[in-house]
């Protein structure tokens, strides 16, 4: 998780999300403390490489970045869900 850390916040997620683990409070996009409960490794890897498959409630397709899965790789990807998918603490 802590190389995920990184990559989120080298890739800028907290600027529009929000994500306690991360201390990011933007608004944009969902908050990843909220949405991502319950979910598992697969669905977040799809959410951050195909983000418009699953639109969270109250938000817009189209607005975060589709080129994730070009611009990371699988080692960030995966280092990034590890990251989101810790448990709160």
């Amino acid at each position: 998780p802590a190389e995920g850390k990184q990559v989120f916040a080298d890739t800028g997620c907290g600027t529009c999300h929000a994500f306690k683990a991360a201390g990011s409070t933007a608004k944009v996009g969902p908050d990843l403390d909220q949405s991502l409960q319950g979910k598992d490794q697969d669905y977040v890897r799809e959410a951050i490489v195909n983000p418009d498959a699953q639109i969270a409630a109250g938000f817009q397709p189209g607005v975060m970045p589709k080129n994730y899965g070009q611009q990371l790789d699988s080692g960030q990807i995966a280092d990034l869900v590890a990251f989101l998918l810790q448990p709160a603490g």
